[in-house]
């Protein structure tokens, strides 16, 4: 009964394991993508803004 305790165990924490691996790459994939747009955004005359000016 040991035995298979331990086999049972261990598929749990390999399955919270890799649910939060998932988690963590899709955070870091969102984290990325939101800061890249931030730095460089389109207005909508076509040209681009470096945030550089507060209004307008």
């Amino acid at each position: 009964m040991l035995e298979s305790s331990i086999y049972v165990e261990l598929a749990i924490y390999s399955y919270f394991a890799l649910v939060a691996a998932i988690g963590w790459y899709l955070h870091g994939r969102l984290w990325l993508a939101s800061c890249s747009q931030s730095g460089t955004q389109q207005r909508s005359d076509g040209t681009e803004d470096d945030g550089s000016r507060l209004n307008g």
